[in-house]
């Protein structure tokens, strides 16, 4: 199966914010491992922890939007896998069931239970586009998470040059997107992380990431079945009521070896991780795997 999401094919070599319009019923996805994916999502977001979830009392009302509107998503464009019952969305894929008029719980609390993406919700305030609301299972830094109350640029403090390049930007399309108009960007990296959940514990990844290194770096000829592909399909959608952005991460992994007969995503991926600064391999992970990619990908495209 090759990966459903190819953004390399148009990317380049700098940082560009590279959004385009976003057909409706493209908003929300499910994936083939949809239920055991959940199951591990629901795990990590139990409780609320601060690590992957914090919010604003005066989020609210956003949560509550965009929970409504996403699940009548579901139900008009994945009906094979949601139906409603009264006031509960039912997952026909894994069973369980989820009550969307819930007082005891937070409207975004409920909504990352339900689906496989992770939300941020920003509310114009005093000029700027703030951060009010996080629910954010896919990374464990806890640096999106740690923005509610701030702008995004704290988060961003971290990805080399991407504030000074193009922070101001940033703020220029958050602030236009609007109700109606939904865009789209990616990111992409290829990494030892075959799960879409980032492992929990810096430790967590650092040995196994090491392990496998050592072991492309004796052996490039594996980069196909120990490297992955992963995806960031981003969304940023105004909700029309509260005139809140929410902004939408689906994270996607496909093993490397999926694109080894694709020349094109082959020839794209050659080019880029050629031409990127060892900043910026390194902050995706990719600089300690590079030669191995590169020799990979190389392999692949001899001809015949």
């Amino acid at each position: 199966m090759t990966p459903r999401h190819k953004p390399y094919l148009t990317s380049g070599a700098a940082f560009e914010i590279g959004l385009r319009p976003l057909a409706t019923e493209q908003w929300l996805d499910i994936g083939p491992d949809h239920a055991a994916f959940m199951a591990a999502k629901r795990a990590r977001l139990a409780g609320r922890p601060p690590l992957y979830y914090r919010s604003l009392e005066r989020s609210r009302p956003a949560q509550a939007e965009l929970l409504r509107l996403a699940a009548q998503h579901l139900l008009a464009h994945h009906g094979e896998a949601f139906s409603a019952d009264g006031d509960t969305l039912v997952d026909q894929i894994d069973g369980s069931r989820h009550e969307l008029g819930d007082g005891g719980r937070e409207p975004l609390d409920v909504l990352g239970g339900l689906v496989e993406e992770d939300f941020v919700l920003f509310a114009r305030e005093e000029d700027r586009d703030i951060v009010i609301a996080a629910s954010n299972a896919y990374t464990s830094s806890g640096r999106i998470v740690s923005c509610v109350g701030r702008n995004m640029h704290f988060a961003h403090e971290p990805v080399p040059g991407l504030n000074e390049q193009l922070g101001p930007r940033i703020d220029r399309v958050i602030a236009n997107v609007q109700p109606g108009k939904p865009v789209v960007r990616f990111n992409w990296f290829v990494t030892p992380i075959s799960s879409r959940l980032y492992p929990p514990t810096q430790e967590d990844y650092a040995g196994p990431a090491a392990a496998v290194a050592q072991q492309l770096a004796e052996d490039h000829r594996k980069a196909g079945e120990m490297l992955w592909l992963r995806v960031e399909h981003q969304t940023f959608m105004r909700l029309p009521e509260t005139g809140a952005l929410a902004f939408g991460i689906h994270t996607y992994s496909d093993p490397l070896s999926s694109i080894a007969e694709d020349r094109a995503s082959l020839a794209a991926l050659k080019q880029l991780i050629g031409s990127y600064s060892d900043d910026r391999l390194d902050y995706g992970g990719m600089l300690v795997n590079r030669a191995a990619i590169l020799r990979w990908i190389e392999d692949r495209l001899v001809p015949a």
